[in-house]
């Protein structure tokens, strides 16, 4: 759902397997649903074309790629954030997205100042964007609390929590992510992080707008009037000035990018890295790989299926057919701030540091949650 060209999630599924197809030589094709209901006829169509690998991308294949698996047991099939495990031919390809919008929250709560507000857009209020936004506001939490203890000051920042839409088009709404964008930013908010897919970018434009109106001109050494936090790709070239301002032309490939942008940094999610091993794995025969090594692969994977993983699905458990990569892997996380580093206080590296190192020892755990009920705190 919502196609090439989103500059985030779906276009980077489509470079894995690009890459697959320069370095490897495997020869690829792709179908775009426009509806959820076009998805079983399209993988029924390319069931018969007898594709040694079929790659759904998102959450909402899961019902086709469970019927199709059991039909047809020796068709091998990927799944970019699927839900569908213990097929022996199915490879579940999933990211700890909770711990990089754990660490972008910190962030954010360090660079925006004591008091102010920061905010969220996803694109579907789901429990895969549940899930980033419960990790974020951990994030800001933990920040917060850990400034107020290491300062003596107490120091805070209030949440908002916007969402485009309960359907699947909320990932393709451009002018919706403007709108919201105008709305949020008239409510207070100094920075907004989206993961939201192509609706996002109308985010980015009503910031950018926003950004220039009131008199922020990329030349100056002041930080803009509020940020952007981008997702899934590298979006941070989106808030140059050069690319900003052609962002609507054809030629934006052509465009020599420097430094400030509005977008503070980007959560990465290594979709390309996923499906191009997945594709490796299918070249060389050691597709198997994944399903029979799951400590390895997959090592404690907590997915909050009651089916699986203990009866109030919080239990870890160990899933066969998952691909998980995190932080670790540098599949989530922040960027390397190429266009914001100017920017970036002493403040922020700090907490930066504490979170990251945390995670990595395993001292700081994120929760990985994909409800938006029931929780007032997660620290």
């Amino acid at each position: 759902m919502g196609g090439l060209g989103d500059r985030g999630f779906n276009d980077l599924a489509d470079q894995g397997m690009l890459q697959a197809n320069q370095t490897l030589g495997v020869d690829y094709k792709y179908e775009i649903a426009t509806s959820v209901s076009d998805i079983p006829g399209l993988f029924a169509a390319l069931i018969q074309d007898h594709l040694n690998l079929i790659v759904g991308v998102g959450f909402d294949d899961d019902q086709a790629i469970a019927q199709y698996a059991a039909q047809y047991p020796n068709q091998m099939f990927a799944q970019v954030d699927g839900d569908e495990y213990n097929f022996t031919n199915v490879i579940a390809i999933k990211f700890t997205e909770n711990v990089g919008s754990a660490i972008v929250g910190a962030l954010a709560a360090a660079e925006v100042g004591n008091g102010n507000k920061i905010g969220f857009l996803g694109g579907v209020s789901v429990g895969i964007i549940y899930k980033f936004w419960n990790g974020f506001k951990y994030g800001v939490e933990w920040a917060d609390s850990y400034i107020t203890n290491t300062t003596g000051t107490a120091y805070t920042n209030p949440l908002d929590e916007v969402y485009d839409s309960a359907q699947f088009t909320g990932f393709a709404d451009a002018s919706g992510g403007y709108t919201n964008g105008q709305a949020m930013i008239a409510r207070g908010d100094k920075l907004i992080y989206t993961a939201a897919g192509g609706t996002g970018i109308g985010t980015f434009n009503a910031i950018g707008q926003y950004d220039k109106q009131q008199g922020w001109d990329w030349s100056n050494s002041n930080p803009p009037p509020v940020w952007a936090i981008g997702v899934d790709a590298n979006q941070d070239y989106y808030g140059t000035q050069q690319f900003f301002s052609n962002a609507n032309s054809s030629s934006t490939s052509s465009l020599s990018l420097t430094a400030p942008s509005f977008i503070l940094t980007s959560e990465i999610k290594g979709v390309n890295t996923g499906v191009y091993d997945v594709a490796s794995w299918m070249v060389d025969g050691n597709f198997s790989g994944v399903w029979n090594n799951p400590t390895k692969f997959g090592p404690t994977y907590y997915n909050g299926q009651t089916q699986l993983c203990g009866a109030n699905g919080d239990a870890p458990c160990h899933v066969k057919g998952v691909l998980l990569l995190g932080y670790p892997q540098h599949a989530v996380g922040p960027t390397d701030f190429q266009y914001t580093s100017e920017f970036l206080t002493p403040l922020d590296h700090q907490v930066l540091t504490q979170i990251e190192s945390g995670i990595l020892n395993g001292s700081i755990r994120v929760p990985e949650i994909y409800t938006d009920t029931g929780y007032t705190s997660l620290l």
